[in-house]
């Protein structure tokens, strides 16, 4: 292990376990900053909610991953704070996750103002912008529908370059490297696909039946929210889905992952059999 200390905030969610996996792996030594332990790293208690622990989960440490848990009360108005505590702790190069859609939202939205605050810190600074993650479908808020063998969403046949976290977070840390690359760092896949495809891919690695079902917003907002989610949640959903069903929304497929890690990014092929091997269905 090098002496080179990353603080990995969310290091048990979606993106962090796969930035502390991969960072460890680097022989980096990894502060997994959260409110629980991690599978990889060491513990450090950061709780969103107190402030007192957020300086010791930084301290020490050469560069910092940050992201914003949005489903998390406050998190998104404190983020900025956060990011200052980071840098005035001494690590010089912050890695923040925001998202695609951070160029169309409102100057005050939290995505802008956490990105124009790392901006303005004297750090090393990194804002990785990725597109729809495919885990999506498998741990995130399409799962549900995933294993009930029908996807119902207002996507119509639009197309979108969904990436696999892991592709997400080999950005990251490749941003985190002690020379690693600055600036804006757009993340997609390699190809443009359709929920059909997606479905498709799905069905075969998990060997059951996986369809899609386009939907209109109102019936696809009553889904996500007989499962717990918001009505805000699911008109954000909902909105973001009729763009792409209407060819509103045309994301472009970025060269990052290739050019930073030179591979291609993993397909939705390989991302479905990777779920297949490690997930527990329900």
């Amino acid at each position: 292990m090098s002496d080179y200390t990353v603080t990995v905030v969310g290091a048990t969610g979606k993106t962090g376990r796969h930035v502390a996996e991969q960072a460890v792996a680097r022989g980096w030594r990894v502060r997994a900053a959260g409110r629980r332990a991690a599978r990889h790293g060491e513990w450090a208690m950061l709780d969103w909610d107190d402030e007192d622990t957020w300086r010791p989960a930084f301290s020490g440490s050469d560069a910092a991953y940050v992201l914003t848990p949005f489903n998390h009360p406050g998190a998104p108005e404190r983020t900025p704070h956060l990011l200052g505590v980071a840098a005035s702790t001494g690590a010089s190069r912050i890695v923040l996750l925001s998202s695609l859609d951070a160029d169309s939202a409102a100057e005050d939205s939290p995505l802008r103002l956490a990105e124009r605050t790392l901006q303005a810190l004297p750090v090393h600074s990194a804002i990785v912008r990725p597109t729809w993650f495919l885990d999506n479908f498998t741990v995130g808020s399409f799962a549900t529908m995933t294993w009930a063998g029908d996807l119902r969403l207002p996507a119509g046949n639009g197309t979108i370059p969904f990436v696999d976290v892991r592709d997400v977070a080999a950005v990251a840390v490749a941003a985190l490297a002690p020379s690693g690359p600055q600036g804006v760092l757009p993340v997609t896949g390699h190809e443009q696909l359709s929920h059909d495809q997606v479905a498709a891919a799905l069905a075969a690695a998990f060997g059951r039946p996986i369809t899609y079902t386009d939907v209109d917003s109102e019936e696809f907002i009553g889904l996500l929210m007989a499962r717990g989610f918001s009505r805000g949640y699911g008109q954000f959903l909902a909105d973001a889905l009729r763009e792409v069903a209407e060819g509103r929304l045309l994301i472009p497929a970025s060269d990052t992952v290739e050019r930073l890690t030179g591979r291609r990014p993993h397909d939705v092929i390989d991302f479905a059999r990777y779920h297949a091997a490690h997930l527990a269905v329900p």
